[in-house]
C-alpha cells in the first residue's frame, strides 16, 4: 500500500513538473532561440522514417492535396519555416501562382530563401512576422499552416488571422501534431507530454476545433496512428 501511494505521488509530481515546463517555455524568445539553433538542420527532420514511411512528408502532401490547389493560385504559408511545403505547392500552382511565406524566425526564413534561390523561384515572397498579429491587407486563394499551431504561443489568434486572410470561397488548411484520440493509443499520450516538455510543442491543443465552426466542407484526417492530422475547410462566400 505504501508503494502504491508513493507511486501515485511520484506520478503527480512528475505530471506537475512537465506541465510547469510546458507553461514556462511558451514565449517568443524561447521559441526564437530554439529555431535559431535548429534552422540549419530543420529540413532534415522530414527525412526521418517512422513505421516504414515519412510521416511529415506524407502530412504535407495530404495537406496540399486536400486544399485543392490549382495553377495560378495565391497561397499564404503561415509558419512556413524553411519552406518545406514550397515544392509541393509549386507542383500545383506553377509559375503563374504565388507563395507568400510568413515566419517569426529570421534564421528559418534565411534557410527558406536558400531553397527559393536554389530552385530559381521568382514567385515567392518571404515575410518575417508573428502569425498571431499579422495583417497583410490582402487575401489569398489558400492559407495553410503546417506544424505551426502546435508551437505558436497565441495559436488562437493565429487561427483567426489565418482565416481572415482567406478570400471568400477560398480554402484554409492546417496540419500538425496532436495527441491520439484512438483508445488503444491513449496510454502513449503520457509520452507526448514528455516530448512536449523537451521540444517547443504542445500536442494537447485542438486548433481544428477553432476552424470547424468557421468553414464549410470541413474535413479532418488522422495520420501516424492519430498523432498527426490534416484539417481543411472552405471559407463561406
Amino acid at each position: 500500500m505504501i508503494r502504491f501511494w508513493l507511486g501515485v505521488l511520484t506520478g503527480l509530481f512528475l505530471s506537475y513538473g512537465i506541465r510547469r515546463l510546458k507553461s514556462e517555455k511558451y514565449n517568443q524568445d524561447r521559441i526564437a532561440l530554439y529555431y535559431t539553433r535548429r534552422a540549419s538542420s530543420y529540413s532534415k527532420t522530414d527525412e526521418r522514417v517512422y513505421f516504414g514511411y515519412y510521416p511529415r512528408i506524407e502530412m504535407r502532401k495530404k495537406l496540399i492535396e486536400n486544399v485543392h490547389l490549382k495553377p495560378g493560385d495565391r497561397v499564404l504559408d503561415i509558419a512556413c519555416g524553411t519552406g518545406a511545403n514550397f515544392p509541393y505547392i509549386m507542383e500545383k500552382i506553377g509559375p503563374s501562382g504565388e507563395i507568400v511565406g510568413v515566419d517569426f524566425s529570421a534564421p528559418m526564413l534565411q534557410e527558406a530563401q536558400k531553397q527559393v534561390a536554389a530552385h530559381g523561384w521568382k514567385n515567392v515572397r518571404l515575410i518575417q512576422h508573428d502569425a498571431a498579429t499579422i495583417q497583410l491587407g490582402e487575401q489569398f486563394d489558400v492559407v495553410i499552416c503546417a506544424l505551426g499551431m502546435v508551437v505558436i504561443p497565441d495559436y488562437q489568434s493565429a487561427m483567426q488571422r489565418a482565416f481572415e486572410h482567406v478570400r471568400p470561397g477560398g480554402m484554409l488548411g492546417i496540419a500538425d501534431l496532436c495527441e491520439s484520440q484512438r483508445w488503444y493509443m491513449l496510454p502513449v499520450n503520457t509520452l507526448m507530454d514528455v516530448l512536449d516538455a523537451t521540444l517547443v510543442t504542445d500536442t494537447t491543443r485542438r486548433p481544428w476545433e477553432l476552424m470547424q465552426p468557421l468553414v464549410e466542407n470541413y474535413t479532418r484526417e488522422d495520420l501516424l496512428l492519430g498523432y498527426m492530422y490534416v484539417a481543411t475547410g472552405k471559407k463561406p462566400a
